[in-house]
């Protein structure tokens, strides 16, 4: 195993290795409830990590780190057809109805 990313919170430590378990890379969540010991250890110690199971994934995860943060800096929006309400471009489902925006 080999660590690849220290998140700043849980959720994101999650998001990432959710993403690359979708794509087929696989990955796990270390150190998600320790952040209660940051100061007595190095945040990057404490902090959640996301750790890849293989390391010859590696090239491929960066990849797909790099589209999520690609993905979160957009300020682009859609509209959704169902209801006309706007979502932020990276959804793939309307924030308001659910419904799918195509």
């Amino acid at each position: 195993m080999i660590r690849f990313y220290v998140a700043r919170q849980r959720f994101d430590a999650w998001l990432v290795a959710d993403r690359l378990n979708q794509v087929g890379i696989r990955a796990h969540v270390f150190n998600q409830h320790a952040s209660s010991i940051v100061g007595d250890v190095p945040p990057e110690v404490a902090q959640p990590q996301v750790w890849l199971e293989r390391e010859c994934d590696l090239e491929r995860a960066r990849i797909v780190l790099r589209d999520i943060e690609a993905a979160g800096e957009s300020r682009a929006s859609r509209t959704c057809g169902a209801c006309a309400e706007e979502s932020p471009a990276n959804f793939d489902l309307c924030w308001k109805c659910g419904a799918a925006l195509g």
